[in-house]
């Protein structure tokens, strides 16, 4: 078939409208699990810091003489643990023109590039969170750095051969950790740190972080094969490929693949208790204006945090994992 002579088609038409949707999806991922999942504290000062104590291991044989003269027991003083702020800031910058122009799916492209940029400090403080970024106490020419909980869970670990985490200096986490040797992530290692984790603190963690990579090798463990599904007359058989719940000798854990993790700490699987970790904010997230110099408008986005692990001893991590 073809047209017939001097149609006018879509092809030669001059003027036709463009059909572009007034909307715009953001196709990068927005949540960040771990920082939501936890507590929010106030800091005062760029250096933040809180106590912890500890009680007498348990006596079997606490047992005095009717009438004894008593002295006082031995307290033990409390330790005091800190973390410094980190300044986090980005800055969008719109030319006068195009905030005056008629864009599809946005009425003002300075209010679109704040809201990106408030999202994206959200996760790069998730990234912080779970990091192994040492505290950096900062000078007039260095930033401040606040420790990831990488380097501030040191208790309860599995690592690598010659892997070490090493303790706080003053209370601050300002020492290198050294990474061992990778191996496989396997079940044994999960059991051994939640073990660990209920022996020292005698709380239960509830979720487990780890990269999408290492939620696969999660779901192949041997228990996934003993799962079933009771498949109702005329209906289609489900296949178990995956799990979002391991339940342990010592509760059951959230499974939670996290694509953070997978920039900000690959080789390592963080054993959470929610109730026991959090961020301290010196500056909650907000926005100013910044000065005009030109035909273009700016506007800083920011937020200045430090992470807050109030018990060591409730999480664990496994480290040193190949992916």
């Amino acid at each position: 078939m073809a047209q017939p002579t001097n149609t006018h088609d879509a092809y030669d038409n001059i003027g036709t409208r463009e059909d572009l949707q007034d909307k715009i999806y953001m196709v990068s991922p927005e949540a960040t699990p771990v920082l939501s999942s936890g507590r929010r504290f106030k800091a005062t000062q760029k250096a933040h810091e809180w106590q912890t104590d500890t009680l007498a291991t348990p006596d079997k044989d606490n047992a005095v003489i009717e009438g004894d003269d008593r002295t006082g027991t031995a307290i033990a003083a409390t330790a005091r643990i800190g973390n410094y702020t980190q300044l986090l800031d980005k800055v969008a910058v719109v030319s006068s023109t195009i905030e005056k122009s008629v864009s599809a799916g946005r009425s003002s492209e300075m209010k679109m590039q704040i809201a990106k940029r408030f999202k994206e400090i959200k996760r790069d403080l998730e990234a912080m969170l779970l990091s192994k970024n040492v505290a950096v106490a900062g000078n007039a020419t260095t930033a401040r750095k606040s420790a990831g909980m990488g380097v501030m869970i040191r208790t309860n670990v599995s690592l690598g051969a010659s892997g070490t985490r090493p303790a706080a200096s003053s209370g601050f986490f300002t020492s290198a950790i050294v990474d061992g040797t990778d191996r496989a992530f396997a079940e044994s290692q999960i059991k051994t740190v939640m073990q660990s984790i209920y022996t020292n603190s005698g709380e239960m963690p509830t979720m487990i972080s780890l990269t999408p990579s290492h939620k696969a090798g999660f779901s192949a463990f041997s228990g996934i094969a003993l799962n079933r599904y009771d498949i109702p007359k005329g209906k289609q058989a489900v296949i178990v490929g995956g799990a979002d719940i391991y339940v342990s000798d010592f509760g059951a854990l959230s499974i939670v693949p996290n694509y953070v993790q997978a920039t900000a700490n690959a080789d390592t699987v963080l054993i959470l208790n929610p109730e026991q970790y959090g961020v301290a904010y010196l500056q909650d997230f907000q926005s100013t204006p910044l000065a005009k110099t030109g035909h273009t408008m700016r506007e800083m986005v920011f937020a200045e945090a430090t992470a807050v692990v109030t018990s060591e001893v409730a999480h664990g991590q496994i480290a040193d994992l190949t992916a």
